[in-house]
Formats: C-alpha cells, structure tokens, sequence
C-alpha cells in the first residue's frame, strides 16, 4: 500500500466523529443531534452524513460526514462543532480518513 503525498487532493473522504458515552445518555440526546446533523447535511452541498451506533456497546455513537470535493482533508469548521456537541455526552475521537491507496 502507497501513502498519500500530503499534497494530494482526494475527491472522496470522511470525517469521523465517535462519541463513547452511556445508553440513556444518548437516547436522550438522540432526537437533537439527528436535527442538528440533518440540518448540517442540508446546508452541505458536496458532502453527506450518517449515523453509526456500535453493533456491541450501547453507549457508542459515530456521526460520519463523508465529503466531496477538492480539499485537503482534515477536521472541518463543522466536524468540530459536531465534536464539541458531543463532548457534552462523554469522550469524543475524531478522525479523518481517507481512502487507501491501490
């Protein structure tokens, strides 16, 4: 597998924000953050978003916003506002990947 130069632009990549919190602490929270993203992903125009929960633990939840344009990847204006939502709910990853090499 090659790496990425730095320089390179990627059409496609995802920013990935984990939260690993408690089940009714999300439940609880659920509602707001499903507007919150969806009206994040209504003002995105070359970006969509999702919701993952952990197949295995309650208390995990990941909100992917996958982007499409010409950018360097990195954490965006509004992956750090989701972040920072959900450091209210417990301990926060946020990641940035893309995709790997051929």
């Amino acid at each position: 597998m090659n790496d990425a130069s730095p320089a390179t632009n990627h059409a496609k990549w995802i920013e990935l924000i984990r939260v690993r919190s408690s089940a009714s602490a999300l439940e609880a929270a659920l509602p707001d953050l499903q507007t919150r993203v969806r009206e994040l992903d209504d003002a995105l125009d070359d970006a969509e978003t999702f919701f993952l929960k952990h197949a295995i633990y309650d208390g995990d939840l990941a909100v992917g916003v996958v982007w499409r344009n010409e950018i360097e990847p990195g954490k965006t204006r509004e992956g750090l506002m989701l972040a920072e939502r959900l450091q209210q709910l417990g301990s926060v990853d946020h990641a940035v990947w893309i995709p790997a090499a051929d």
